[in-house]
């Protein structure tokens, strides 16, 4: 039986490692974080969950739509029963229009990270265990982890950070440069959760915003703490990356007050800083990215545009590949 290790335990290495065990593969899941999730992650908080990363996902693709299906069949996901708005602001001056729309909208159950923590269940993990160093000796990788310790003996490795991370993993393994301008292909983003009494029309609001580009609540979300979830945009947030908290709850209060009319009160609940988030379109997607010979692959949702979507297929096409390999 082939032995693979799957770095990243976002929706991508999430299918990536679910399919290779319907194959028959051993694979083990390796993950800086507390859990499987990636940035469909939500917060949990004791009034209910936060969603700081994915809002909602869509599905077009028949793979993806058949994974929905079985998801909503198992309780795990569900649509988002969300009205849609657009939010411009041109020249200082800000509009907030309805923009219905008839896309289907889902949400993981009672969190984002639901269905991707259900395609891992039964499979080997090590959470809180960021990997450092590859190292590929007579046709067999050994991974090391920051606390120096080593796991060995795997045919095959898929990795399945962000671009930036991958390209860092890949210099301290002395692996061939790989990445080249896809290392730039994800931009920051700053989310921030604010709580107020006030009752929203909308729960979904595209921005067409110098600062914004998308602002969610949470009242329709079942198990979440309702709220606002502002999404500020890349260009934004680069700007004032190393801003503290302080000053995003500032920024999204004077939003919420100027630009959607809230006057209730308005409490801070948690502002998150996301270094790799959303795709630069100025940028190509890349594709899989790979060391065949060596059977080390590469990508994620930005291999093919972003989106959650893209994320699932990536990790189908990662799988795809280590089969056609072995």
């Amino acid at each position: 039986m082939k032995k693979v290790a799957v770095i990243g335990a976002g929706l991508c290495g999430a299918t990536a490692a679910a399919e290779l065990t319907r194959q028959g593969y051993q694979v083990t899941v390796f993950d800086k974080g507390r859990g499987a999730g990636g940035r469909m992650s939500s917060k949990r908080t004791d009034q209910g969950y936060l969603d700081m990363g994915a809002q909602y996902f869509t599905a077009r693709s028949q793979e993806f739509k058949r994974q929905v299906n079985s998801w909503l069949e198992a309780g795990l996901v569900e649509l988002w029963p969300c009205t849609t708005a657009l939010l411009s602001d041109e020249d200082g001056v800000s509009s907030l229009q309805i923009s219905a729309d008839q896309q289907a909208r889902y949400i993981g159950v009672p969190s984002m990270q639901s269905p991707v923590k259900d395609l891992v269940q039964s499979i080997p993990q090590f959470t809180g265990c960021r990997i450092e160093q590859l190292s590929y000796r007579q046709q067999s990788w050994t991974l090391v982890c920051e606390q120096g310790l080593s796991y060995a003996g795997f045919d095959a490795v898929v990795v399945t950070l962000p671009p930036v991370q991958a390209q860092r993993l890949m210099a301290q393994s002395a692996l061939p440069e790989l990445m080249g301008s896809s290392a730039q292909l994800l931009e920051p983003c700053w989310a921030v959760a604010m709580h107020t009494r006030a009752i929203p029309s909308e729960d979904a609001i595209f921005c067409q915003h110098p600062k914004l580009r998308f602002i969610s609540h949470q009242q329709h979300k079942k198990g979440r703490l309702p709220c606002y979830i502002l999404h500020f945009n890349a260009e934004f947030s680069a700007l004032h990356l190393q801003e503290p908290a302080e000053f995003w709850f500032a920024e999204a209060s004077a939003i919420l007050r100027q630009q959607l009319n809230i006057q209730d009160d308005i409490t801070a609940v948690v502002a998150h800083r996301w270094l790799y988030a959303s795709q630069n379109d100025q940028l190509s997607a890349p594709g899989l990215i790979d060391l065949p010979e060596q059977r080390l692959w590469v990508a994620g949702d930005w291999s093919f545009g972003g989106r959650v979507e893209n994320a699932y297929l990536a990790g189908l096409k990662l799988a795809q590949a280590v089969i056609e390999q072995s």
